[in-house]
């Protein structure tokens, strides 16, 4: 009987392919079990909204400007460990909701906690604020983010656009914030091996 014996040569080389394979289906498998609950989290932002109908700042009071003011400079210093440190409980109220499409989170500690780090895996942050909407008590900030973290897009800069819906309390701080931004495309999508299944995905539904 024949038995074929593989060069180790060729072991060797199939390596770095076999440990991309097992990554992938470490990945992969887990996703493939649990479906993301979209009803829950659209009750999610419902509910925050009724939540917080009841202790509103009233659109064109004189702490708007500040509120927002305040608002649009922490989106922008969220790479600032220190700013974040000192300025999260001054920026939101202590029921503060924040849903950022990855989380939720609740009250400026589990807040400042989240940012503090977010800001430990990047190397670059940067927002641009775009354009501000209101309508009453409700607040809408476009922004540009441009971030890079080692771990995604091999270092190199990801660029995004978002949106960010907010309500204040009648002291100016933040008690809804819930973004709308792309976070597949921009966090999933740069991972090694999900991005390129992603990728894969989405370039079928352009056909």
């Amino acid at each position: 009987m024949l038995r074929y014996k593989m060069p180790l040569k060729i072991l060797i080389q199939l390596i770095p392919w076999l440990l991309v394979l097992l990554l992938a289906l470490v990945i992969i498998l887990p996703a493939c079990s649990s479906k993301p609950d979209t009803v829950k989290r659209v009750n999610e932002y419902r509910n925050a909204l009724s939540g917080t109908d009841g202790n509103l700042l009233p659109g064109g009071n004189p702490l708007e400007k500040e509120a927002i003011g305040k608002f649009t400079e922490f989106l922008q210093r969220i790479g600032d460990k220190k700013f974040i440190e000192e300025n999260t409980a001054r920026v939101y109220a202590s029921d503060a909701y924040l849903n950022d499409t990855i989380v939720t989170h609740h009250g400026p500690d589990e807040i400042k906690a989240y940012f503090l780090e977010t800001s430990e895996t990047m190397d670059t942050y940067e927002v641009t604020i775009e354009d501000i909407a209101s309508s009453g008590a409700e607040h809408y900030v476009r922004w540009t983010m441009v971030f890079s973290a080692p771990r995604l897009n091999g270092g190199k800069p990801v660029h995004s656009l978002g949106m960010s819906h907010v309500r204040f309390n009648p002291e100016g701080q933040v008690t809804m914030h819930q973004d709308f931004w792309d976070s597949g495309t921009n966090i999933y999508g740069q991972i090694p091996v999900l991005g390129g299944a992603i990728e894969s995905i989405r370039r079928r539904f352009e056909k």
